[in-house]
C-alpha cells in the first residue's frame, strides 16, 4: 500500500449560513481570505458527516472521528480530553472533568458562566485551589488551568465513577446544579461533587 503525506486543516467552527444583508451569501464566502483560497485551490475538498447526517457533534466527537475512532464506543468524555491538554496525566480509574470558572451571587445562582472568559488571575487561582482543597472523603482532588476561563478538575480515588451529571445549568440566572448519579455505581461520585462544589465557593469567596 502507497502512503502519502498530506495536511489535514480542520476549521472547527468555521461554518455559517447565508445572510440576508449579504445578498445571502456567507460571511466566508464574502471574508477576504487570499491565504485560505490559494490552499484551498490545490487541495481535494469535500463535504465530511463526523457523525451522521442531520447530526451536529461536538468538536471533541468529531475529531475522534475524523482521526478513525467510533466516539459511539471510544469517546471517553470531555474532560478526559480537557484535562489532558491542561498537562494532567491520568491514571486508571481516575474521573476527569471539564469545568469553567465563573461569578456567582450568594445564592449559587449564576451571573457569568465565564468569568468574563479573560481570566488574568487564572493561574493564582489555580494554585489556590490546589493548595486549599487536596482531598474529599479520602478521595485525591486536583486542579489544572486551561485555556481562559477553564479549569480540569480530577478525581483519584477509589470506587469513582463518571456516571454523574454536571452541574452547570448552562444559563445565566440559575443556580449551580447539584450533581446527580446516574447509576449506583456514580453516588459517591455525585456526593463528592457537590461537596466539592461547596469548598469551592468558600476558598474562591476570599480572592
Amino acid at each position: 500500500m502507497r502512503k502519502y503525506k498530506i495536511f489535514l486543516m480542520i476549521c472547527d467552527g468555521l461554518g455559517d449560513i447565508p445572510s440576508k444583508t449579504l445578498d445571502f451569501k456567507t460571511p466566508l464566502e464574502m471574508a477576504y481570505k487570499p491565504n485560505i483560497d490559494s490552499i484551498a485551490g490545490k487541495s481535494t475538498l469535500g463535504l465530511m458527516y463526523p457523525i451522521a447526517p442531520g447530526i451536529r457533534p461536538g468538536s471533541d466527537t468529531s475529531h475522534l472521528a475524523i482521526f478513525g475512532y467510533d466516539p459511539n464506543s471510544e469517546y471517553p468524555g470531555r474532560g478526559v480530553f480537557e484535562a489532558l491538554g491542561s498537562g494532567a496525566e491520568l491514571e486508571e480509574g481516575d474521573i476527569a472533568f471539564r469545568g469553567n470558572f465563573a461569578t456567582v451571587d450568594e445564592d449559587l445562582r449564576v451571573i457569568d458562566r465565564r468569568a468574563g472568559r479573560r481570566l488574568d488571575e487564572g493561574d493564582q487561582l489555580v494554585r489556590l485551589l490546589n493548595e486549599e482543597i487536596k482531598e474529599i472523603d479520602g478521595v485525591k482532588v486536583l486542579f489544572f488551568r486551561g485555556t481562559e476561563h477553564r479549569v480540569s478538575v480530577v478525581l483519584r480515588g477509589k470506587n469513582l465513577s463518571s456516571e454523574v451529571s454536571d452541574t452547570d445549568p448552562h444559563v445565566e440566572g440559575e443556580k449551580v446544579k447539584l450533581s446527580l448519579a446516574k447509576t449506583n455505581e456514580g453516588i459517591k461520585t455525585a456526593e463528592i461533587v457537590n461537596k466539592l462544589t461547596k469548598q469551592l465557593y468558600r476558598v474562591l469567596l476570599i480572592m
